[in-house]
């Protein structure tokens, strides 16, 4: 599990637009990702690696607090995790991203989505992330598609927003 205090995307300019566009994605107002090109970390702010959910808590305290609707703070975890955390009043489910071994975004970070890809990236939710469903069928056929490339063997990660209120 990693926590972090990230910008938000908002694909509201020419750039950003253009490029969601060319990975086959339908028009989202909003980016979130663990891919930290694409959610900047914010000040001192880095993944803070956690061995449990209670560490969140003290480290909330410490980590730079979001400007509301500009930063938020991330946790993300191995999707496999998932079920324990989707309880949690102070969780948020985001969605799910696949991921290299360096935390790269298959999704965001690399080749446009067509062909047998390209149903999933049209159904990103409305934070341009997957559900858990399509997440786990895309990591069973980028090996295929993508031809082996170290790029193509991901994980499955699930990302929530940690809401402020009691822990």
């Amino acid at each position: 599990m990693w926590l972090s205090t990230r910008e938000i995307l908002y694909v509201n300019n020419p750039h950003w637009r253009d490029y969601f566009d060319s990975l086959g994605f339908p028009h989202r107002a909003e980016i979130r990702s663990i891919d930290s090109w694409c959610n900047p970390h914010v000040h001192y702010s880095e993944n803070f690696r956690l061995h449990s959910l209670e560490q969140a808590w003290d480290l909330v305290d410490w980590l730079p607090i979001p400007i509301f609707k500009r930063q938020y703070y991330l946790l993300f975890t191995n999707a496999d995790k998932q079920r324990v955390l989707l309880t949690h009043p102070r969780l948020h489910l985001l969605g799910h991203e696949l991921l290299d071994h360096q935390f790269n975004s298959s999704l965001l970070n690399y080749w446009p989505w067509k062909g047998a890809l390209a149903p999933f990236a049209q159904r990103v939710n409305k934070y341009g992330l997957l559900s858990w469903d399509d997440a786990k069928a895309a990591q069973a056929i980028l090996p295929k598609l993508w031809h082996g490339a170290p790029r193509s063997w991901v994980a499955v990660a699930a990302l929530f927003e940690v809401l402020p209120g009691a822990r």
